[in-house]
């Protein structure tokens, strides 16, 4: 969700917030595009009325994904990339 955020996510709306893009065209990672190091670990905690006794799952780590990502192509070409999705990556949808 937040790598594709930082690399390949456009999602463009209108001045009244409508989304202007079609789903297929907005750069969605594909599961088999998300590197196999990246594992998801649910942790459960007993007591909780909830579905596994999970809260709030991903929402929160999606924060620091897309500044991290930056800084690791600043820290790998010395280029400061300001707006989302990054630019001149490999990652990078010609426009």
């Amino acid at each position: 969700m937040s790598m594709g955020y930082a690399l390949t996510e456009r999602y463009p709306i209108d001045d009244n917030c409508k989304p202007t893009a079609k789903y297929g065209t907005l750069g969605l990672f594909k599961a088999t595009q998300i590197p196999p190091e990246i594992k998801a670990i649910v942790v459960e905690k007993p007591g909780l009325d909830l579905a596994n006794g999970a809260i709030g799952i991903g929402e929160i780590t999606s924060i620091p994904t897309a500044p991290a990502i930056a800084e690791a192509y600043y820290q790998l070409d010395g280029e400061r990339r300001f707006s989302l999705p990054l630019e001149n990556t490999p990652y990078a949808k010609k426009k």
